[in-house]
């Protein structure tokens, strides 16, 4: 991702492949008030020079996964905006300038192994009962 002007704020929005029906929304931006929506993946946002506050989330039954970050493109360029849907949508999103991980992924894996531990030990005892 270059830094062709000052007047660019870069944002990457992603979310996790265990949330795949995240490609179907589109992520939102407020950007000092203004909304706008964005694609996952790189985008770059024309602004002015000054401080900017942007407000992330997406749009599914309600607005969830919402962050927000203040940045400054007065002196120059700003670091790009990196900003990560959360997997269980009652969670806050995640959003700073260095990239950022999914919340909720620790909780998620947790989840899904016991729900195979489970899957797996229901085979196991129908099996072993002969499916009586």
């Amino acid at each position: 991702m270059g830094y062709p002007s000052a007047a660019n704020l870069f944002i990457n929005a992603k979310y996790h492949w265990l949330t795949f029906m995240l490609a179907g929304f589109k992520p939102k931006a407020t950007i000092n008030g203004h909304e706008l929506q964005l694609n996952w993946g790189d985008n770059a946002i024309p602004a002015p020079p000054g401080r900017h506050t942007i407000s992330m989330w997406v749009p599914y039954l309600w607005r969830f996964g919402k962050a927000e970050i203040t940045v400054d493109n007065a002196a120059g360029p700003p670091p790009p905006v990196y900003y990560a849907a959360p997997v269980w949508t009652w969670m806050r999103g995640a959003i700073g300038v260095q990239p950022q991980k999914p919340p909720g992924l620790t909780g998620a894996w947790i989840f899904y192994g016991l729900v195979l531990v489970g899957l797996l030990a229901c085979c196991g005892f129908v099996i072993v009962s002969g499916g009586n």
